[in-house]
């Protein structure tokens, strides 16, 4: 016995007439793709940018402390000696860049306690376009 008309399944007659991608597709792939790459480009320079800044923010605070050391060994010391601030302005290279911090150091009495100073010291210095600094405060009896 002899069946009917046997009929061929074939995919349906858009996809097979197709030849490939329409230049709006190619364009519209192509603008989302580009934009993930600035994203990703953009990221890249910002976490830079954060990376200095932090290694910027450990040396001063770094330096900071030291100073604050050095002026308490030297309040220790006075008035027989001189009291020692140092210099007021450092100058290192961080990552092949010269970076100068400089200092701002004042001490005062406190108030209505005669035997204890309060030593202020604050620091400051340039990272790119931006004036960074901190400040530390220690008090000290005599």
């Amino acid at each position: 016995m002899i069946s009917p008309q046997k009929e061929k399944m074939a995919l349906p007659k858009l996809v097979t007439g197709s030849k490939g991608f329409t230049f709006v597709e190619v364009m519209v792939s192509l603008v989302i793709l580009c934009c993930g790459i600035v994203l990703i480009y953009k990221s890249f320079f910002l976490c830079a940018d954060y990376l200095n800044n932090l290694t910027y923010r450990l040396y001063a605070s770094s330096l900071i402390d030291e100073k604050v050391g050095d002026i308490s060994e030297s309040f220790a010391e006075w008035p027989a000696k001189d009291l020692n601030f140092g210099d007021n302005v450092v100058i290192l290279e961080i990552n092949h860049k010269p970076i100068r911090f400089t200092y701002d150091i004042h001490l005062n009495p406190l108030g209505d306690v005669k035997s204890v100073w309060q030593l202020d010291v604050n620091i400051y210095w340039l990272d790119g376009p931006r004036n960074m600094h901190m400040e530390r405060s220690a008090y000290m009896l005599r």
